[in-house]
């Protein structure tokens, strides 16, 4: 193996531990050291691979994001529509997404200290999300063909916002009847209840 591909996998390496780590205990959690070590790498290699944490962030944050939305476009498939759509909403708004953050969307989890991160990292987060919209509303688009443009685009930001909020307080509470009520309230209202009766009646 060539030296500049070896260098390459291990930075993935340390992306991939860092995107978990993020996720899971926040971004002033998740240490460099401990990142690194679960890497098994030392701490001084980092600064061959990133100048700062930041850069670290940043970096695992687009990662996640964008490995987010491949597994939405699996869900809404090649021929969006009502039923991709459903599709797309109740596997988001799963009890699996829900118990999983460390391997979730990284918006329910880092969304708030986001808003406090540099310029940078939140023009960043902000490309990202929309390109989530927008491959919302594509699968919306086919939905209700009839309303206008504005109204689509409307309900596609409406859609991804309620799903994160449900994720995000579906991991709050610590009632896991409560928990599952808000997922299937949410699904409900995010246009998932349709797919989810039929698959309760099969």
């Amino acid at each position: 193996m060539k030296r500049a591909e070896r260098k390459q996998r291990t930075h993935q390496r340390i992306v991939n531990v860092a995107a978990r780590r993020f996720r899971e205990e926040g971004l002033a959690g998740a240490g460099v050291q401990r990142i690194m070590e679960e890497a098994g790498l030392t701490h001084g290699t980092f600064y061959s691979h990133f100048d700062s944490k930041a850069d670290l962030v940043a970096e695992a944050l687009v990662s996640t994001l964008t490995k987010q939305r491949k597994r939405a476009a699996q869900a809404i498939g090649d021929r969006p529509g009502p039923e991709q759509l459903a599709r797309f909403v109740a596997d988001y708004l799963s009890r699996a997404h829900r118990d999983a953050p460390g391997t979730g969307c990284p918006m329910p989890s880092l969304g708030a200290e986001v808003m406090r991160a540099s310029a940078a990292l939140r023009r960043a987060f902000d490309a990202e999300l929309r390109e989530s919209f927008a491959q919302v509303e594509s699968a919306a688009r086919r939905e209700v063909s009839a309303i206008d443009q504005e109204e689509i685009h409307t309900r596609s930001i409406g859609i991804v916002a309620l799903c994160v909020g449900g994720i995000l307080l579906a991991r709050a509470v610590e009632d896991s009847k409560l928990s599952d009520d808000i997922l299937r309230s949410c699904r409900r209202f995010a246009g998932g209840g349709a797919r989810e009766e039929k698959e309760a009646r099969s």
